[in-house]
C-alpha cells in the first residue's frame, strides 16, 4: 500500500482546500521526507486525515469525528489516492456539523475499471478488504500516531496477546472444539456420500462397457479408407464439372462479347465517314463566307459606318434648330399686333384678378345642385351596399363547403414525388459524369487490371443509369397522374384567400353602410343652408360677365381663348413673360437661321464623303433623304451580323467535328484491341476447356462405370447443359458417399468418447476409492485429535509464542543489530507470560525489563519492533510501502540521531518503503532535506514543500 495524494478543506486549523502530493518527484527521490513545524502547527492532522479518508476516525478523538471540523466552518471534505496491488483508488469522505459520529457521505472511486463504491458501509468494507487491516492494525504498522509509538513494547502480556490475537487473527483457535466436532461429523458424511458415489460409478461403468463393444463391432465391419478414396474422387469430379462449366460460360460470355465489339466497330466505322462528310462540307461553307466577311472587317467600312452616325446627329441636330425656331417665329407672330397699339397690359391684369377673386367665390348654385346630386349618389351607393352585404355571405357560405372536399394525402404524395426526382435527376448527373471520366480513362490506358476494373465499372454504372432512368419515368407518370391536383390545391389556397378576403370584404361593407348614413344625415342639414345662399350669386355673376367682355374686346379672341383661365393664372403669367422677351426672340430668330444654314452645309459634306465610300465599297444605297439612307444602312449592318454569327457557328460546328472524329478513331483503336485481346483471351479459355475435359475424363473412367463412354469424348464448347447435369448427377453421389462417411465419424467419435469416459471412469472411480481411504483415514485422527486437543488450551498459545518469537528474530536481525547493536530482544523462558526483556551486550550480556530503558533507548528499541511487526503482516500481495512516525525522535541526542538516519535511510532503500517523519528537532530538519513544511500563521495552518 503506498499513499498517493491527500486533500482536504476545512480540517482543523486548516481554511480552505489543502493538496499534498506524495507522488512528486522530491518526495519519491527522497524516500524519506519531513512534516516539521512548530508545536500545534497541525502536523499531526495530516496523519489524522489519512485514517479518516480509509477508516472514517480519527486515532486522537475516538467516535467524535465532528471536532476535526474547523471552527466556524459547517462542513468538511477529504479525499485521499493510495495505490494496492498496482491499483489506484481514491477515497472521498465528507463531514458536516450535524452529523457528530457518522460522516454525511461517503466515495470509493476505482480508477482502473472507472467504477464507484457508495455508502460509508460498503466503502470502509471494500477497503478493509483491500488493506486487510482493520483500523487499529493500520495505526500499529502504517501509521505510528503520537502516543502510540511504544504502546506493543512496554504492554502487558496480556495486552500483547491481545495485539496479536487482532492482528493475526488467532480468536479461531477459541472454537477449535467446534471446528473439530464439525469437521469430524462432515468427514463421516463425506464416507457414507463417498460409498454411494462409488457403488453408481461402477454401474454406469458396466453399462459403457457394453456400449463400447458394440460399436467396436460396426467400426471393424466399415472399410473407412475405401468410402474416403471415393468421396475424394466424387469431389475431384464435381470440381472438375464445375471448372468446366465456368469454362464454357466464360468462352461463351467472351463470343458473345466479341460479335457485340464486331458490330459497334462497324457502326463506328459509318459514323466516322459520316463525320467526314460533314466535316467537308462545313470547311467549303466556311470559305464563301470568309470571302463575304472580307468586306466588313476592312477600315473603309469601319469609316462608313461612322459617317453614317455622324450624319444622324447633323440631322437630329438640324431638326432641333427648325423646332427652336418655328417656335420663336410663332412668339412673334402672337404678340406682333399688340405691340403696334401700344397695348396696355396693366389694365387687363386687374381686370383678371378681380374676375379671379369672383371666380373663387363659392357657387352656392351649384354646391347646392351638387348636394342634391351627392344625396341621390349617396342614397343610390346604400342600396348597392346591401345588395353586396348579401351576395357576399351567400359567398362566405358556399366557399366554407367547397374547401372540405381537397385530399391533402394526395397533395402531399405529388410534391414529395418532384422532390424525389430532383434527387435522382443529381445523382444521374453524377454517375453520368462519373461515366465520362472512366470512358476519357480507358481510352487512354493500355490494357491491364486496372483497365479491367474501370470496364467493369463503366458497365455498372450503364446499369445504374439505366435503372435511375426508369425510375424516373415511374415518378414521371405519377406525376401526370396527380398533376390535377395542383390545381385542385392552387384552387384551395385561392378558396382559402377568398374567405378571408370576403370576411375582409363584408366588414368593409359594413363600416361603409355606417359611413354612408351619417354622411346623408349631414348633407341633408347642409341643403337647407344653401339655399339661402343662392341669392348672392346673382349679383357677382353680372360683374363677372361685363369684366370679361372688356378683356376680350382689348386682346381679342385668339389671344383671350390662350391665355385668360379662371382655373390656371400661370397662363396669364406665361402671357405676361412673352411680352417682355419680344426683342430675345426678335434675336434668338436671326442666331437660329445662321446655325440652321451651317449645319445644312455639313449635312451636304458628310453626304458627299458617304458617296465616295459607297462607290468604293461597291454598296448601293439610296440618298433621297437620311431616313431610307439610315434604313438600308441597317440591313447592311444586319447582314453584317448574320454572316459573322453564321461564320462563328461554323466554327464551333468545324472544332465539335474534328473533337467527335479524334474520338471515334480513339474508340475504333481501341475496339480493335479489344476484339484481338478477346481472341487470345478465347484460344487460352479453349485450352483451359480441353485440358479440364482431360481431366474430367481420366477421374472419371478410372473411378466410376458410365453408360455411355462416347459421351464424353463428344464433349465441346456447346455441352453446358450435358455437363451441368452430369454435376447434379455426380453431387447425387457424393451426398450418399456423405452420409455413410459421417455416419461412422459420428460413430467413430462416439466410440472415442465412450473409449476416454470409460478410462475415465476408471480413473474417477480409483480417486473415489482413494478419497474413501482417505476420508476414513482422517475421520481416525479427528477421533483422536478430538479426545487429545479439545481437553488443552496449549494450541493457541503455541501460535502465540511462534509469532511473538519470529517478530522478535526479525526486530534483532533486520533492525535492531544495525540500529543498536549494543540491545538484542527476548522473551521470559522462565515464564509463559509474554514479558520483553532486553540483553544489554555491553554490560556482560545482562538481561533486565525494557521499563530500565532510558528515553531514546526505548524509541530505537520500540522503531525496530514495530518494522519486524510491519514486515510480519506484509504478505506476497499486499506490501505495506508507506510508513508514517509522529513525535518519535524528540528523546534521541545528535549523536544518535547521526547513527540511527543513515540507517533507517538504508532500510527505507531496501525495501522501497515510503517514509514520512512527523518532528519538530532542529537536527532532523538539517538531516532530512526533502520536507513538508507547516506553518500556523493567525490560528489558520500552511503547507509548503521544500528541498533544503
Amino acid at each position: 500500500m503506498r499513499i498517493n495524494k491527500l486533500i482536504f478543506k476545512n480540517i482543523a486549523s486548516y481554511k480552505g482546500e489543502h493538496e499534498l502530493n506524495f507522488d512528486t518527484l522530491l518526495l519519491r527521490q527522497s524516500g524519506i521526507f519531513l512534516i516539521s513545524g512548530n508545536t500545534g502547527a497541525g502536523k499531526s492532522t495530516i496523519l489524522d486525515c489519512i485514517t479518516l479518508a480509509l477508516y472514517a476516525r480519527v486515532y486522537r478523538l475516538g467516535k467524535k469525528i465532528v471536532d476535526i471540523i474547523s471552527k466556524g466552518e459547517t462542513s468538511a471534505y477529504v479525499k485521499l489516492t493510495f495505490t494496492i496491488s498496482g491499483k489506484i483508488y481514491e477515497s472521498f469522505v465528507e463531514l458536516n456539523v450535524k452529523n457528530i459520529e457518522t460522516p454525511k457521505s461517503m466515495l470509493l472511486s476505482c480508477f482502473f475499471d472507472n467504477s464507484i463504491i457508495e455508502g460509508r458501509a460498503d466503502v470502509l468494507e471494500h477497503i478493509k478488504s483491500l488493506c486487510r487491516l482493520d483500523f487499529n492494525q493500520f495505526c500499529q504498522t502504517v501509521i505510528l500516531p503520537q502516543g502510540n509509538f511504544q504502546e506493543f513494547l512496554t504492554s502487558t502480556p496480556k495486552e500483547k496477546t491481545a495485539i496479536i490475537d487482532n492482528i493475526f487473527n488467532l480468536k479461531k483457535y477459541d472454537n477449535l472444539e467446534f471446528y473439530l466436532k464439525s469437521d469430524f461429523e462432515r468427514t463421516k458424511f463425506n464416507i457414507d456420500k463417498l460409498l454411494n458415489s462409488e457403488s453408481y460409478e461402477k454401474s454406469i461403468l458396466d453399462y459403457d462397457e457394453s456400449e463400447y463393444k458394440s460399436l467396436k463391432d460396426y467400426l471393424d465391419l466399415v472399410n473407412i479408407d475405401r468410402l474416403e478414396i471415393d468421396l475424394e474422387n466424387v469431389r475431384r469430379a464435381i470440381f472438375l464439372c464445375n471448372q468446366a462449366i465456368a469454362a464454357n460460360e466464360r468462352y461463351l460470355g467472351l463470343e458473345s462479347e466479341m460479335s457485340s465489339l464486331e458490330d459497334q466497330l462497324f457502326s463506328l466505322i459509318e459514323h466516322l465517314n459520316s463525320l467526314e462528310r460533314d466535316y467537308s462540307v462545313q470547311k467549303k461553307l466556311k470559305e464563301n463566307l470568309d470571302l463575304d466577311r472580307k468586306i466588313y472587317l476592312c477600315s473603309d467600312f469601319w469609316n462608313l459606318k461612322n459617317l453614317v452616325a455622324m450624319q444622324g446627329d447633323l440631322f437630329n441636330d438640324s431638326r432641333l434648330l427648325d423646332l427652336e425656331l418655328s417656335k420663336v417665329m410663332s412668339n412673334l407672330k402672337e404678340i406682333k399686333d399688340l405691340d403696334s397699339n401700344n397695348f396696355n397690359f396693366s389694365y387687363v391684369k386687374e381686370l383678371y384678378n378681380k374676375n379671379c377673386n369672383l371666380f373663387n367665390l363659392k357657387l352656392v348654385e351649384n354646391d347646392y345642385q351638387s348636394l342634391l346630386l351627392r344625396k341621390s349618389s349617396l342614397e343610390d351607393e346604400k342600396k348597392e351596399l346591401l345588395r353586396a352585404q348579401s351576395k357576399k355571405n351567400d359567398e362566405i357560405k358556399s366557399i366554407s363547403s367547397e374547401k372540405s372536399n381537397f385530399d391533402f394525402d394526395k397533395y402531399v404524395y405529388y410534391e414529395a414525388l418532384k422532390l424525389f426526382q430532383t434527387f435522382n435527376d443529381e445523382l444521374i448527373s453524377k454517375y453520368r459524369d462519373r461515366l465520362e471520366f472512366l470512358l476519357k480513362t480507358i481510352e487512354k490506358e493500355g490494357f491491364n487490371k486496372k483497365k479491367e476494373k474501370n470496364i467493369i465499372k463503366i458497365d455498372l454504372y450503364k446499369e445504374l443509369l439505366k435503372y435511375l432512368d426508369d425510375k424516373n419515368f415511374s415518378i414521371e407518370s405519377d406525376k401526370e397522374k396527380l398533376k390535377y391536383i395542383e390545381v385542385e390545391y392552387k384552387n384551395y389556397q385561392h378558396k382559402d384567400k377568398l374567405s378571408v378576403c370576403s370576411l375582409k370584404e363584408l366588414y368593409a361593407l359594413n363600416s361603409k353602410l355606417h359611413l354612408i348614413q351619417n354622411q346623408l344625415d349631414e348633407l341633408k342639414y347642409q341643403i337647407s343652408c344653401r339655399q339661402e345662399e343662392i341669392s348672392k350669386q346673382e349679383v357677382n355673376a353680372l360683374e363677372f360677365k361685363n369684366n370679361n367682355a372688356e378683356i376680350l374686346r382689348l386682346i381679342g379672341k385668339n389671344l383671350f381663348d390662350k391665355y385668360i383661365s379662371y382655373f390656371d393664372r400661370e397662363k396669364i403669367l406665361t402671357f405676361e413673360s412673352k411680352l417682355e422677351k419680344l426683342e430675345q426672340f426678335k434675336v434668338r430668330e436671326k442666331d437660329l437661321k445662321i446655325e440652321i444654314s451651317l449645319k445644312n452645309k455639313n449635312f451636304d459634306q458628310n453626304l458627299l464623303k458617304i458617296k465616295d465610300l459607297l462607290l468604293k465599297l461597291n454598296l448601293n444605297l439610296s440618298f433621297n433623304d437620311y431616313f431610307s439612307l439610315e434604313r438600308e444602312f441597317n440591313v447592311v449592318l444586319a447582314k453584317q451580323k448574320s454572316i459573322e454569327n453564321e461564320w462563328n457557328m461554323l466554327v464551333l460546328n468545324l472544332k465539335n467535328l474534328e473533337d467527335l472524329k479524334i474520338k471515334t478513331e480513339t474508340q475504333i483503336k481501341f475496339i480493335k484491341e479489344s476484339i484481338l485481346t478477346l481472341k487470345a483471351r478465347l484460344n487460352e479459355e479453349q485450352n483451359s476447356f480441353i485440358n479440364i475435359i482431360s481431366n474430367l475424363k481420366s477421374v472419371f473412367f478410372s473411378s466410376f462405370s458410365f453408360e455411355s463412354e462416347t459421351a464424353l469424348e463428344q464433349i465441346s464448347k456447346n455441352s453446358l447443359y450435358f455437363l451441368q447435369e452430369l454435376s447434379l448427377s455426380i453431387s447425387s453421389k457424393l451426398e450418399f458417399l456423405s452420409r455413410d462417411i459421417e455416419k461412422y465419424k459420428i460413430k467413430l467419435l462416439n466410440f472415442q468418447a465412450l473409449q476416454k469416459k470409460i478410462n475415465q471412469q476408471k480413473i474417477n472411480l480409483d480417486l473415489l476409492r482413494g478419497e474413501l481411504n482417505l476420508a476414513k483415514e482422517r475421520k481416525d485422527k479427528l477421533d483422536v485429535l478430538r479426545k487429545v486437543v479439545i481437553r488443552s488450551s496449549g494450541l493457541k498459545y503455541y501460535v502465540q509464542t511462534f509469532l511473538i518469537n519470529d517478530i522478535l528474530r526479525l526486530a534483532n536481525e533486520k533492525y535492531l543489530r544495525w540500529i543498536f547493536p549494543d540491545f538484542e530482544l527476548k522473551t521470559n523462558k522462565e515464564s509463559k507470560e509474554f514479558d520483553f526483556l532486553i540483553e544489554d551486550k555491553k554490560d556482560v550480556n545482562k538481561i533486565r525489563t525494557v521499563k530500565t530503558l532510558s528515553g531514546g533507548e526505548k524509541f530505537l528499541v520500540s522503531l525496530a519492533l514495530s518494522l519486524a511487526l510491519s514486515d510480519k503482516i506484509r504478505d506476497s500481495e499486499l506490501k505495506i510501502e508507506a510508513f508514517f512516525l509522529d513525535e518519535g525522535f524528540g528523546n534521541l541526542d545528535e549523536d544518535t540521531l547521526a547513527q540511527v538516519m543513515p540507517k533507517l535511510s538504508k532500510f527505507q532503500m531496501m525495501t522501497g518503503r515510503q517514509i514520512g517523519i512527523i518532528s519538530h528537532v532542529s537536527y532532523l530538519k538539517e538531516m532530512i532535506k526533502a520536507q513538508i513544511v507547516i506553518n500556523k500563521i493567525s490560528k489558520i495552518s500552511y503547507i509548503a514543500m521544500e528541498n533544503l
